[in-house]
């Protein structure tokens, strides 16, 4: 059952109402959102989120990068288009703009200028950093700003850490800028249900005996732990070909962490979900654009990179050629927005769909390698879940 438009706030999940003890773990604002408010929105016509690539420079070269950033790569989108997108999609409703760079956005020219430019509409700016160039100054600045922060932390061992980043002293530079963004006051929210510092992670075989470490450092600092699965797209399909986990692996280390959440944190949640402690419901609110202006569903979800969904060459869902309200009401994203009505296999008709439709980013890159056709690809069951 989804909640719509009239579901109770923050209503637990089955497994919490038969431990009624337990308490529902925390989010990032801005990043995610309770199932309550995403299925809400989505019933409302509101784009809650949008995710917005400002440049896919960047400082590292990421070994597992969707967008294969680099120090050479030179794309930049200007602040002029950057701040129409937001007033556009504002007009829809919107909540928080995730800039997620594409690369590190923090080295945008004009970061600070667009970050005030969100905030100053009573928008959350949530900000993805490999926080290599947190300063205290910068850190301030985004606190005083009403900004959510997501850093990096892959590994708590440096050779580790640094192979995935594929540069050496990267493991200092990461813990000097979360050092920096604690200090600043992200790591004490006033609610502490609504965090306001997170770190993503990426599990693969090389950290995958140190995640419990990971969560503890997380959980003990009031960080939200955004554990991501290894996905084959980008850099990663030749770069850590052999990397990634297996089921068994997954369903392992999250039965594992959840019984750290129960017994430590007293929080309890369904481990089916694509990231650990937390669903990932973005399809139903979100739009993800890319530094080109194309909109996709989520960052793996590359419909503009496949030849099918172009009209005479061209992907025809872009925020440069079209309005986002225009694109928002079409026939492809009404599609995605209601994929919980077309689900194939376990997924279809499961008894947790009101906060879980799996990962679909991970399902479409397989399916699509496989050569399944995007809505097919889109719709097929969840490969990450033991249910």
């Amino acid at each position: 059952m989804n909640p719509g438009k009239n579901g109770p706030k923050s209503q637990p999940s089955k497994e919490q109402n038969a431990q009624g003890s337990f308490k529902q773990p925390p989010i990032l604002v801005g990043y995610t959102y309770f199932p309550e408010d995403a299925y809400k929105a989505r019933d409302e016509n509101r784009l809650l989120a949008i995710r917005l690539e400002t440049n896919i420079t960047c400082n590292l070269r990421c070994r597992y990068c969707y967008a294969e950033s680099s120090p050479d790569s030179k794309s930049v989108q200007s602040y002029e288009a950057l701040t129409d997108v937001v007033r556009q999609a504002h007009d829809l409703g919107l909540h928080s703009v995730v800039v997620i760079g594409g690369g590190e956005p923090t080295i945008h020219p004009r970061f600070g200028d667009l970050i005030r430019f969100i905030s100053s509409r009573d928008i959350i700016p949530m900000i993805f950093t490999n926080t290599i160039t947190m300063t205290k100054d910068l850190a301030s600045f985004l606190y005083d700003h009403n900004a959510s922060v997501m850093g990096k932390l892959d590994s708590l061992n440096p050779e580790v850490q640094d192979f995935l980043c594929n540069k050496k002293g990267v493991f200092k530079r990461i813990q000097n800028g979360l050092d920096n963004l604690m200090e600043a006051g992200f790591s004490n929210p006033e609610d502490p249900r609504m965090l306001r510092l997170g770190v993503s992670f990426v599990s693969c075989k090389m950290n995958l005996a140190e995640i419990e470490k990971i969560w503890y450092f997380c959980r003990q600092r009031n960080i939200f732990p955004n554990m991501e699965v290894l996905t084959p797209t980008g850099r990663a399909r030749n770069e850590l070909s052999g990397q990634g986990i297996t089921l068994e692996e997954i369903k392992d280390y999250k039965l594992r962490i959840l019984e750290v959440d129960k017994k430590t944190y007293g929080y309890n949640w369904l481990p089916y979900t694509p990231l650990t402690a937390s669903g990932c419901l973005q399809y139903l609110y979100s739009f993800y654009i890319t530094i080109d202006g194309d909109v996709r569903p989520c960052a793996p979800t590359k419909l503009d990179k496949h030849p099918a969904m172009k009209k005479n060459g061209i992907y025809p869902h872009n925020v440069f050629r079209r309005s986002i309200s225009e694109i928002y009401h079409d026939s492809l994203f009404k599609y995605v927005r209601n994929i919980d009505k077309y689900l194939e296999g376990k997924c279809g008709g499961c008894e947790y769909l009101d906060e879980c439709i799996g990962c679909r980013g991970y399902a479409y890159s397989v399916n699509v390698n496989e050569g399944k056709d995007p809505y097919a690809a889109l719709r097929s069951e969840c490969l990450q879940c033991f249910r």
